[in-house]
């Protein structure tokens, strides 16, 4: 048996980079929820963040009402 070398040609990235689009109230709001579940914060800190993103999950979902 013979054993065939095989290469994965990698494209390279385009040299340009765009800003990102500007997120949605929610997007915004997820992202920032997720990012601070996987911070290292105590049970409190975390039981406060939850909090905090309910309300200002109201707060946005009122607004887009």
């Amino acid at each position: 048996m013979s054993e065939e070398n095989t290469t994965v040609e990698q494209t390279p990235e385009p040299a340009t980079q765009e800003a990102p689009a500007t997120p949605t109230p929610e997007q915004a709001l997820n992202t920032l929820a997720a990012a601070a579940r996987q911070a290292r914060l105590t049970y409190d800190e975390h039981a406060a963040v939850d909090g905090c993103a309910r309300v200002l999950a109201e707060l946005v979902q009122g607004q887009s009402a």
